[in-house]
């Protein structure tokens, strides 16, 4: 197996680390999300259905914004004047059950013509960090509306097609390994769930996996588009409404047998209708791989092993693998120290290798391959220069300079959905 006292794999090292500053993205690049992530509050609001509302109809307005609140939260934040022929018309702004839709429902019908709308959204303030991700909004623009009520709903006829999804856990205690492989797990907070998994050498693969059944419908409505723009579209699974959209394409995820149907309502009248039912997953073959199941990890062994694979136990309290605890996989008499071999990094805590391959994380689930990290520096200057990113790894040296290189490849830790 490599070894970092290798001298050639100490050259090949201190050449990467040499030229590493040549790969490494700008600050903006490499932190995700970017600082407005972190505000709530708009950053756009545009109508959306300005060129034909129905007499019966209401206006909608959609935004790009940051934060998690409600859309109840803004209502009083919103100022709306609409006018015709310079005469105000009363209405209301509301919520629309819609993600980042409000809507402006006024008093009375409208009559056919042109209004124009005046206005604006007044966002929290922020210091000079976050000022310009919450800067006030301005609405100056108008809309028309047609002869007629909006046209009455039937049941949408919908498409489905599905597709399995396997993820592989990469939490320690799920892993088999081979080569050397020593897993352990650090942490990159850059806004998200920030734990991985890494290794040094070998190869480790997921011995459970999480099934999803992704049903992807496409929604027929037939209706004119001044109608059509009003309608919210939710999908059904099981009979429980998903969070409401305006699209006619939408995604049901499945960790079990179930069936999905799709719900119309129009936003300005109420009228609901539903759509039959269709379901999926009840095969016994897909229904087996749906949710937290235990999975084969021989196929993936075999190609990418050269030497028996083995689990070991954890360390308490350390979040890596035990070197003196493991065992061969499939089980057999317990060893002590050295699963085949012995690791020649001993993981995170020893003098670290590059390996001759670098490490491989499994096929299933996302990956983060972590080339765009810094080449070198430990968790300070990653808070300095990192945007305000949290960085905490058992080696800095180990971890850190060898991910900024691509020389190990992390694996987000994603536990399966409950």
């Amino acid at each position: 197996m490599a070894s970092i006292k290798n001298s050639s794999s100490i050259q090949a090292l201190t050449l990467a680390l040499a030229g590493a500053a040549a790969v490494v993205p700008n600050e903006a690049e490499a932190c995700t999300p970017g600082y407005c992530a972190y505000t709530d509050a708009w950053q756009g609001l545009e109508p959306i259905n300005a060129q034909a509302i129905p007499t019966d109809g209401v206006l909608l307005l959609q935004g790009a914004r940051s934060g998690n609140s409600s859309e109840e939260d803004w209502l009083d934040k919103v100022e709306l004047t609409v006018t015709r022929d310079g005469q105000p018309i009363a209405g209301a702004v509301e919520a629309s059950g819609v993600r980042d839709v409000l809507l402006w429902r006024p008093a009375a019908a409208l009559e056919p013509g042109d209004y124009k709308v005046v206005g604006g959204l007044d966002n929290p303030e922020y210091d000079v960090v976050y000022e310009y991700c919450a800067v006030d909004l301005e609405l100056d623009f108008e809309f028309s509306v047609e002869a007629g009520p909006s046209a009455s709903l039937s049941p949408p006829q919908i498409g489905t097609q599905a597709t399995l999804s396997i993820r592989e856990s990469d939490d320690l205690e799920d892993l088999v390994c081979c080569d050397g492989a020593m897993p352990y797990s650090y942490a990159f907070d850059c806004g998200g769930s920030g734990e991985y998994v890494a290794w040094g050498e070998g190869f480790c693969t997921g011995l459970r996996g999480f099934g999803t059944l992704r049903v992807q419908v496409s929604i027929g409505t037939d209706l004119p588009q001044s109608t059509s723009a009003l309608v919210m579209r939710e999908l059904l699974v099981d009979g429980s409404p998903q969070r409401g959209e305006l699209l006619d394409m939408q995604t049901a995820s499945l960790s079990k047998p179930a069936c999905v149907a799709v719900r119309l309502t129009n936003l300005a009248t109420g009228e609901s209708v539903q759509s039959e039912e269709s379901c999926h997953g009840d095969e016994p073959e897909i229904a087996a791989q749906l949710g937290d199941h235990a999975i084969d990890p021989g196929p993936a062994l075999a190609q990418q092993c050269s030497q028996g694979a083995y689990t070991c136990e954890l360390l308490p309290d350390q979040g890596r693998w035990d070197p003196d605890n493991c065992a061969p996989w499939p089980a057999e008499e317990a060893t002590s120290g050295d699963p085949t071999e012995g690791p020649t990094t001993g993981g995170p805590t020893s003098e670290g290798s590059a390996g001759s391959e670098g490490s491989e994380g499994s096929e299933g689930g996302d990956e983060s391959e972590g080339t765009d990290g810094p080449a070198s520096g430990g968790a300070d200057e990653l808070v300095e220069h990192g945007c305000a990113c949290d960085s905490r790894t058992p080696s800095p040296f180990g971890a850190l300079a060898l991910l900024g290189l691509g020389l190990l490849r992390p694996r987000r830790r994603r536990r399966p959905p409950g």
